[in-house]
């Protein structure tokens, strides 16, 4: 009888080891799948119903809202797969690359090139902060990348809040333009979530 239930615990064991790496791997999943740049953007026409729609935003919202900081605050993204012209055209074939690009602007800066934002000439780009002069240029009154005051100006705060929000910041794209219109612009004829 020994022999049999010290068996039956090794295979308790194996199989409470296989829930907890099974339960890890679910967990990561869930995880990659909420935060919204795991995964390019679609390039695919959205479901029907879809079960998040703000998911299905927030994968969208950085194309516009880099299309919006184009137009509002000059920005330049140089010689891109996904840009033509001064227009963000996100497609299956550029998707990895404007994700790439997002992922290395999506913070307050500084960055090499200068922008106008809020009528200021700055290295940053940062939206809805409060500026201060620092010779020539000007300056986020926050600054530093671990203070949350800078990461809420940062296009990433603000894809966030326009997937929650179902608009676009009129901090970052003004207010002549609908996420619905820049949406079809930088996407094309597919569904559309906003």
């Amino acid at each position: 009888m020994r022999g049999r239930h010290s068996g039956d615990g090794l295979g308790s064991v194996a199989k409470a080891a296989a829930a907890v790496a099974a339960a890890a791997v679910a967990a990561a999943g869930v995880a990659l799948a909420g935060c919204g740049f795991a995964v390019p953007p679609k390039t695919r026409p959205h479901p029907t119903h879809p079960a998040d729609p703000v998911a299905l935003r927030l994968a969208d919202a950085p194309g516009l809202l880099v299309q919006c900081a184009i137009r509002t605050a000059g920005l330049r993204p140089g010689s891109q797969s996904w840009l033509h012209g001064l227009s963000v055209h996100i497609t299956s074939s550029n998707a990895v690359d404007f994700q790439n690009w997002f992922r290395t602007h999506d913070a307050p800066g500084p960055y090499p090139e200068t922008f106008v934002i809020d009528g200021h000439r700055t290295h940053y780009l940062a939206f809805g902060a409060t500026w201060v002069r620092k010779g020539s240029l000007w300056v986020p009154t926050h600054t530093a990348r671990d203070s949350p005051q800078a990461q809420r100006t940062s296009l990433y705060a603000w894809s966030l809040w326009a997937a929650a929000q179902d608009r676009l910041p009129p901090q970052v794209c003004g207010t002549s333009v609908t996420a619905r219109t820049l949406q079809a612009q930088v996407f094309g004829a597919s569904a559309n979530p906003w």
